[in-house]
């Protein structure tokens, strides 16, 4: 009798010559019972640069191939349009009230500018398929799996007595697609590239801006070239992959434009992408020999893997207690968790979400989807949208402990620069910068409506200086700071340097201004003037400004001239049920029904000086998470799960342990898909956002820090009783290399790249003990704080009674 069972962490099969040992179920990862049905429960590895999906079936297989730069160019894009010489018609409607009338001004510009319609940005589509047909037979005992620690998607299955495998990897190290098929009997099987299929419904868009793909097969190697249409500076022409195929034992020959292998031991197949920046010289000789200095060994490649991929995710470890649950089949893993989550849950969860953004950040930050597509129209073209998704998507990186993700982020940002520089100058007539809401391949403004305001929006260069800013205090880079940082900081300030104005009280407006992406509930219209978020980015802007230049040498002028726009600023106000209100004007009435939280962002990172200093600001900021929450669960936790993670944040920074329990738990429980890739609503559309988010909130919510103070257990979810996390950054160049708590206390233990003085802020204490007794004491006029010395390089452990 033929079966499959599993014995500790290893799958054995019966096999036509016994038992044979299978893959081993990996310790951080999953299991899953079924090929995919389609492209959204698809294997997912990446190495920030190259994406793969594996769909899994075993005699038919699809491996759909992504590149991070593949944003397919539907047009050369025109000129962000001359808004700048309206920008006083706007502002002078705006100020009689008329928001819709004013909101129309910029789309009958575009019109005079021949724009006709709404321009969207270039989508981020599939770049081809590796194909493999195998020989059919009868499937029993199947398998497919991923390995977060390496990254590997691995299929398995038995088939007329004999075991099948396949095993694929992106290789961070080597920047190579790697994949290995075996079996306990002769592989037999069909080989080649091609296009992603194109439905008749999406032909005339893909057709008209792909000028040509060509897949050729030779006895060693397959070759795909696609180029497009519209080319434009700064962008690739196409892209060109080459997969070298290496029959072990077997033959291989080319037979009706295929690769045929028959009775092979082993097939090894390593492929390169890369794109092409002029499409007259054919990048394929380049390719090969790239290839051939790699080499056909799949250990001595996945060695490297490890040593890369494999690094980053266990820079941080969450162990909240082990559960049945964790075992389950991806498949039911997902239905258990919609009953209701348990720590365990949450851990695997946890590790998912961080394998997803490890494996889709490198040469840019996760798009909507990640480095994966399996359509040629993806949501919202899958390209950044710098309003709330990609900031989400990122939001853990520093925290996790892994900074240098975080390259990719600013080095997508200032090869945007140049464009940002003309959105500034043609949308607002301001020196500086200005980052659109939505950006791919390029950074002009060009997407909005009438409905959709996105060229009044200006806080998109703000927000990016915050995040970036934050690597410095993470990090204490002082060099990437002056070099980079700084430099791009600077010029978000030089945008509200000229593009503020003065009301009559001798306040700032912000006029014109929008909440991304809401309206009033007593107005249509998302345009309006001086909406709170636009406040709140303009002023940590220029107190990080003052900081960083401080630090890089700024001129006292130049700090002058921030420290008085400051004095200038606007206050928020409180509306008449004790909320935070989204909008300054008294008029405005709120709209909580909407998956953005944006009049909060005071409170994403870290929380902002006007609320530490005034309770009542951060009470009133509670009452709209309470009123925004009443909207996501009454849905099921709702649509955009971004919104949902950012409450999350503000919940944990602000030590809200019982509402930050219940929204992991809501995002635990409706986002997931059976590849525990992440949802961008409940239950449905494929998107990264709150793989980034959810580890975000859950790391919040176990330590808070700002420079020269941390706050372990800020917000510890009621249910998890005990628990570890390793690994962990605080801003101040801290790491926490183990923090553990029970019921009855807990123990840290902290390095410190610097020698610093700290203030330790704890749930509870009773009584403390301390590896280095002489550099921890209780912190005066506190009952639960200590202040700590820390020693560059020491390793200094903290025990506390409660």
């Amino acid at each position: 009798m033929q079966k499959a069972v599993v014995l500790g962490l290893a799958f054995l099969w019966m096999t036509g010559s016994g038992w044979s040992q299978g893959f081993d179920a990996p310790e951080r990862g999953f299991v899953s019972w079924k090929p995919a049905p389609q492209w959204e429960d698809a294997l997912l590895s990446g190495n920030g640069t190259v994406g793969t999906m594996v769909f899994g079936e075993p005699h038919d297989e699809t491996i759909i191939i992504n590149h991070a730069l593949n944003h397919m160019p539907v047009r050369v894009p025109l000129l962000p349009i001359d808004q700048a010489s309206r920008l006083a018609e706007i502002r002078a409607l705006l100020a009689e009230g008329k928001y819709a009338e004013a909101a129309q001004i910029p789309v009958a510009q575009s019109r005079l500018e021949g724009y006709e319609e709404m321009h969207w940005i270039d989508p981020f589509v599939p770049l081809c398929n590796l194909r493999l047909v195998m020989e059919p037979g009868n499937i029993s005992d199947y398998v497919r799996m991923v390995d977060f620690e390496t990254g590997e998607a691995k299929v398995q299955w038995q088939q007329n007595g004999d075991m099948f495998q396949r095993s694929l990897f992106v290789s961070r190290a080597d920047s190579l697609i790697v994949l290995r098929i075996s079996g306990t009997t002769g592989i037999n099987m069909e080989l080649f590239l091609r296009q992603h299929p194109i439905a008749w419904d999406q032909s005339a868009f893909v057709n008209g801006a792909i000028k040509s793909a060509t897949a050729e097969v030779t006895e060693d190697f397959l070759t795909y070239q696609t180029f497009f249409h519209h080319q434009y500076e700064g962008i690739p022409q196409g892209f060109e992959g080459v997969a070298q195929v290496h029959a072990e034992g077997g033959t291989q020959e080319v037979v009706g434009g295929r690769l045929v292998i028959k009775d092979a031991d082993e097939v090894l197949v390593v492929m390169a992408v890369k794109p092409n920046y002029d499409e007259t010289q054919s990048l394929v000789e380049d390719l090969k020999s790239h290839l051939a200095s790699k080499g056909t060994d799949y250990e001595r490649l996945l060695a490297g893997q490890k040593a890369t991929h494999g690094e980053l995710f266990k820079r941080v470890t969450l162990s909240l207690g082990d559960g049945p649950e964790a075992d389950l089949q991806s498949e039911a893993f997902v239905v258990r968790a919609r009953q209701g989550s348990t720590p365990a849950i949450i851990q695997k969860q946890f590790d998912a979400a961080r394998y997803n953004i490890i494996s889709s950040t490198g040469t840019n930050p996760p798009t909507l989807q990640g480095i994966w597509s399996g359509t040629w129209t993806p949501p919202w073209s899958s390209g950044f949208t710098h309003d709330g998704n990609v900031e989400v998507a990122v939001s853990h990186l520093l925290s996790a402990n892994t900074p240098e993700l975080m390259m990719a982020y600013l080095d997508y940002h200032e090869r945007m620069m140049p464009w940002y520089r003309v959105n500034a100058q043609r949308l607002f007539g301001t020196r500086g910068i200005h980052v659109p809401a939505h950006s791919s391949s390029h950074g002009y403004n060009i997407h909005y409506d009438q409905t959709w305001t996105l060229t009044l929006w200006s806080g998109g260069a703000g927000w990016t200086s915050g995040i970036l800013y934050d690597y410095f205090l993470y990090t204490g880079d002082k060099d990437l700071l002056k070099d980079r940082i700084y430099p791009f900081m600077k010029e978000s300030a030089w945008f509200y340097e000229d593009f503020l104005i003065k009301g009559e009280d001798g306040k700032y407006l912000f006029s014109p201004s929008y909440s991304p992406e809401n309206n009033p509930g007593n107005s249509p219209s998302q345009l309006v003037v001086n909406a709170t978020m636009d406040v709140m980015i303009a002023k940590e802007l220029l107190r990080n400004c003052i900081e960083a230049g401080k630090v890089v040498g700024e001129t006292s002028a130049q700090l002058q001239k921030w420290e008085n726009m400051l004095e200038r600023m606007p206050e928020y106000q409180i509306n008449a049920d004790g909320e935070l209100a989204e909008w300054l004007p008294e008029h405005f009435e709120e709209n909580h029904s909407h998956r953005h939280v944006s009049q909060l962002y005071s409170l994403f990172e870290r929380i902002d000086p006007d609320f530490k200093d005034n309770p009542k600001l951060t009470e009133a900021a509670l009452q709209t998470v309470e009123a925004r929450m009443e909207h996501r669960r009454r849905s099921g936790g709702g649509e955009m799960v971004f919104g949902l993670a950012q409450l999350g944040m503000v919940t944990a920074n602000t030590g809200q342990a019982g509402l930050t329990g219940e929204i992991i738990d809501l995002m635990s429980r409706y986002y997931w898909a059976p590849s525990l890739a992440t949802y961008h609503n409940s239950g449905n559309l494929f998107n990264m956002d709150m793989s980034g988010g959810f580890p975000a909130v859950i790391l919040r919510s176990l330590a808070y820090s700002e420079m020269g103070m941390v706050k372990l257990l800020p917000a510890l979810s009621p249910d998890w009783k005990s628990g570890s996390v390793e690994g962990m950054a605080l801003r101040g160049q801290i790491v926490i290399d183990r923090l553990s708590w029970t019921p009855t206390g807990l123990e840290v233990v902290l390095t410190s790249a610097i020698d610093q003085n700290i203030t330790m802020l704890l749930p509870a204490m009773q009584s403390f003990e301390s590896s280095q007794k002489r550099r921890v004491s209780i912190e005066k006029g506190t009952s639960v704080g200590l202040k700590v010395q820390l020693k560059a390089g020491d390793s200094q452990t903290i025990s506390v009674v409660y």
